[in-house]
């Protein structure tokens, strides 16, 4: 079985569940609205979560990334927000990249696929937002 295109209901519906216990994926600074949806520019495996603005070559990163490069992703002018923009990643949820992946799913811009899984601490909320599989 695989996944078939997502109604606008079944992406409204996994949206207000994602809003409901994550506020902050509606967040248009940071997070998935804040980032062009796909994988982390510097490790590649990771959701994209933060825009980095710094003398370095990537414009998005994931959480871990972000935290490991420190505020060297964003420039001089910058710092202030880099610091509060880490200071918000620290305190994500462990399931943060699922939520992440989601949104992205609600607002269209990634297809589901049943195959990706949820994590385990998936609020049940989302869960039963997901959209069904289809034959």
């Amino acid at each position: 079985m695989t996944a078939g295109p997502t109604t606008a209901d079944e992406r409204r519906a996994l949206s207000a569940a994602l809003v409901a216990v994550a506020p902050w994926t509606a967040d248009t600074e940071a997070g998935p609205r804040a980032v062009d949806a796909g994988q982390c520019d510097r490790c590649g495996d990771q959701p994209r979560l933060l825009p980095t603005c710094g003398p370095v070559g990537w414009r998005a990163l994931c959480r871990d990334c972000a935290l490991a490069v420190d505020v060297d992703g964003w420039c001089e002018g910058h710092l202030d927000d880099a610091e509060r923009l880490l200071a918000w990643a620290e305190q994500l949820p462990a399931w943060w990249g699922d939520a992440v992946v989601l949104a992205w799913v609600a607002s269209g811009e990634v297809a589901w696929d049943a195959t990706l899984g949820v994590r385990p601490d998936v609020p049940a909320p989302v869960r039963a937002a997901l959209p069904p599989q289809r034959d």
